[in-house]
């Protein structure tokens, strides 16, 4: 049914488009195909049937989640992480936002941040740098068992998210302290220490020895983090998205991380290798976690 529904639509796009939808789409459905429950599964090939024709129109999948606001329970890696999307749109209704289950395809399904990272469990520590609804935070305090996952997030509308995938997984807001502030280097934070919190801060306030993981997707921030990199020296473990359309040359994140013992290596958005020019995802290492 599937098929013969992308094939009555051919006329919306051309050949070679509907092929790199085709292909798209096998490798999304592989992916969730690993995290979903069978039912969940079923309503993903339903809601993609209803919405193939904007889909092969747009060449995104923004109806496809929207269709996909449901509870759901998702495994990953042998773990069961509750995810309450439903009521997570519902409280971000009418606010401008991404449907929630964007977020699972990518950070779950295709695992961008933790793919091939050879991560020890349980971790001490994690930063959450650009922690949105938190969805990377309660997979540390779950999946990767951490007694602390710092979340830095300057929009205040994903507080009471994050507190809806504390309590559905049944996590004490102790283990998961929240800064609601812009992740930046010191001499920023100087500047406006109610607006912006640095990771040194934040190392201190938590009275943490460092950070065994760092996630970082601060929407161009990163740039200037690395312009004041003695963080660095106290961290394990990195995972970053990379915004160069927003700042430009960003070769001064890999020439630092080099600088601080880490091994890296640079991914586009389907996870395969390439310069600092086309990266989209970085991940590094001093303590030898790259696969």
């Amino acid at each position: 049914m599937l098929t013969a529904r992308f094939r009555s639509c051919k006329k919306i796009v051309g050949g070679s488009d509907m092929a790199s939808v085709m292909r798209r789409f096998v490798s999304e459905y592989a992916a969730l195909g690993r995290v979903l429950e069978p039912s969940d599964m079923f309503a993903l090939g339903i809601a993609t049937v209803a919405n193939a024709p904007t889909i092969l129109r747009t060449k995104k999948l923004t109806d496809l989640d929207a269709a996909m606001r449901r509870n759901m329970t998702v495994k990953f890696d042998g773990s069961c992480i509750a995810l309450p999307i439903k009521d997570i749109d519902k409280l971000l209704e009418g606010r401008g936002d991404n449907p929630t289950f964007g977020n699972v395809r990518e950070i779950y399904a295709r695992n961008c941040y933790l793919d091939r990272l050879k991560i020890e469990r349980p971790v001490r520590a994690v930063l959450d740098g650009g922690a949105n609804r938190g969805m990377f935070s309660i997979l540390a305090l779950t999946h990767l068992g951490a007694e602390i996952a710092v979340g830095v997030e300057p929009i205040p509308n994903y507080l009471p998210v994050f507190n809806l995938l504390l309590n559905a997984n049944g996590v004490a807001q102790e283990r998961a302290p929240r800064y609601q502030r812009f992740l930046v280097n010191p001499s920023t934070e100087r500047t406006d220490p109610e607006k912006n919190i640095s990771i040194q801060t934040i190392l201190r306030e938590q009275k943490v020895d460092r950070f065994q993981l760092v996630k970082i997707d601060i929407e161009g921030f990163e740039k200037a983090l690395f312009s004041e990199p003695d963080w660095l020296a106290r961290v394990d473990t990195i995972c970053m998205e990379l915004h160069p359309h927003f700042v430009g040359d960003l070769s001064v994140v890999p020439e630092t991380l080099k600088q601080y013992g880490f091994e890296y290596r640079l991914m586009n958005q389907e996870g395969e290798p390439t310069d600092i020019r086309d990266a989209m995802f970085l991940q590094a290492s001093c303590t030898g976690a790259l696969a």
